[in-house]
């Protein structure tokens, strides 16, 4: 859309010299101007609706942003005449050409020309005290004779009743005139020759004085311009025709008051973007409140989990003789199992979840976890990437411990050795060695210090079944 913006009291002087002789009184057709002055005045009108543009239209609009349809009726019509068009009975933009290279402003034939044709007159009065002229007796060859125009064929189905005047001057100088293309088709009573003329009404049917008759009540005149057709001229005519490229003023006009100006694009451009700039972040904001939200709400839905999960101090396991009380000796922590004892997991944390099922869960490690002070951690057999491999005492045996080591402990590490676990306890098989048990702290205290460390985790099977699959 283009941004208009004028003032009703703004002047012309900026675009067109101001003459205050200008008068819209027949004597002229200088059509253009006048709307000009009135739409500067605030008059409105009809806008223009074609079903197509006329190229030259649009090339004379393009260079200024400016749509055609955007502006308003009375400078629609300005912009047409000024450029050479008129408007057909269908409602459809129609050249107009020149002759002798008269501008759109001259076509209005002088009545001496009328009379020197030998046409004589109709006269009428009007509210101003000016005598207004319509053609009365005047044949259609008479009336090309003075013609100053050349109209491309339109159809007009109602030419052969339509009565009116084909050449008339008068006008309210205050009128904004149409430009209104009729045919004037008839045949001479007298000679019996047809003729057909075409002529440009400023105002509409119902305000056209009918032939040989004035308008009621003194009512204004208005002009009207003969021209020929474009089918019934000479091709030596023809080439000797001028056709309007429009006026400067006019150009002036349009640049000035409905061109959009790049800053106004900008403009507009800027503020479609701060807008879908501004919903997107509402809606981003909204979003995000949202999934707050439901973490939240989650969180409080989930179930507390007590020590009493992990703490199991009866487990079974999977052989009568591990199965005795852990002995004295076997509760002497070494300086390692008490650096296990510190460390802990909080399992609420990411990727703690599945950990928790595969622990609690799982079918083959369910009363399976051994307290871990019941575990002496002797020496290393083996240290690999993620975890090693020790030699400890429990219940009186020699076991192998399998841990994870205590910098390298991530979220995803832990649910890949819980994984290891559940697989091993579920295998049984004299030939490998026997899984014991696990042993995963979660005390209050403890499951805070694991956030810095790790969750120890531990796979305990015999030592003397164990020893020869670490060198397998």
């Amino acid at each position: 859309m283009i941004s208009v913006v004028r003032s009703l009291e703004s002047t012309s002087s900026s675009i067109l010299q101001s003459d205050d002789s200008f008068v819209f009184d027949g004597t002229n057709s200088d059509i253009a101007r006048q709307l000009y002055i009135r739409h500067n005045k605030g008059d409105v009108g009809d806008q223009v609706n074609f079903t197509s543009i006329p190229e030259a239209i649009a090339a004379r609009l393009d260079p200024f942003n400016i749509k055609f349809n955007d502006l308003p009726g009375l400078v629609q019509r300005a912009v047409l005449w000024d450029s050479g068009f008129a408007i057909s009975p269908t409602n459809e933009a129609v050249q107009i050409r020149t002759i002798n290279n008269f501008t759109m402003a001259e076509l209005a034939v002088p009545k001496d020309e009328v009379s020197g044709a030998d046409c004589t007159f109709k006269n009428c009065s009007q509210p101003n005290g000016v005598t207004a002229h319509y053609t009365q007796y005047c044949t259609g060859d008479q009336m090309l004779s003075v013609s100053r125009c050349v109209v491309d064929i339109f159809e007009d189905k109602d030419a052969v009743n339509y009565l009116g005047a084909m050449w008339s001057r008068g006008g309210d100088p205050d009128m904004a005139p149409l430009i209104r293309l009729r045919e004037h088709s008839w045949t001479d009573p007298s000679s019996n020759m047809s003729y057909s003329v075409y002529a440009v009404h400023t105002v509409p049917r119902n305000l056209a004085a009918t032939w040989d008759q004035c308008r009621p009540d003194k009512e204004y005149a208005s002009l009207a311009v003969p021209c020929y057709r474009s089918d019934k001229i000479t091709v030596e005519m023809d080439e000797a025709l001028t056709t309007p490229q429009g006026t400067a003023w006019v150009t002036t006009w349009l640049d000035d008051e409905f061109a959009e100006k790049s800053g106004q694009g900008l403009g507009t451009l800027v503020l479609v973007l701060i807008i879908v700039g501004g919903v997107l972040a509402l809606g981003l904001f909204g979003l995000g409140w949202y999934c707050c939200c439901r973490r939240a709400k989650r969180r409080e839905e989930k179930p507390a989990l007590g020590a009493d999960d992990f703490d199991v101090e009866s487990p079974v396991y999977m052989t009568p003789e591990l199965a005795k009380p852990p002995t004295a000796s076997s509760g002497r922590l070494t300086q390692q199992s008490s650096v296990f004892s510190q460390s802990s997991i909080d399992f609420e944390s990411a990727g703690s979840n599945r950990t928790l099922e595969i622990l609690l869960n799982s079918p083959h490690l369910q009363g399976r976890r051994i307290p871990y002070e019941s575990v002496t951690f002797k020496n290393t057999l083996s240290k690999g990437v993620n975890g090693e491999v020790w030699v400890c005492e429990y219940n009186g045996y020699k076991v192998a411990v399998k841990r994870l080591l205590q910098g390298n402990q991530k979220a995803e590490t832990v649910q890949a050795f819980a994984e290891e676990i559940e697989l091993s306890a579920s295998l049984v098989h004299p030939n490998i060695v026997e899984f014991i048990g696990h042993r995963a702290m979660a005390t209050v205290e403890l499951a805070q210090v694991m956030l810095k460390h790790s969750l120890p985790l531990l796979d305990m099977m015999p030592f003397s079944r164990f020893r020869g699959q670490l060198h397998a």
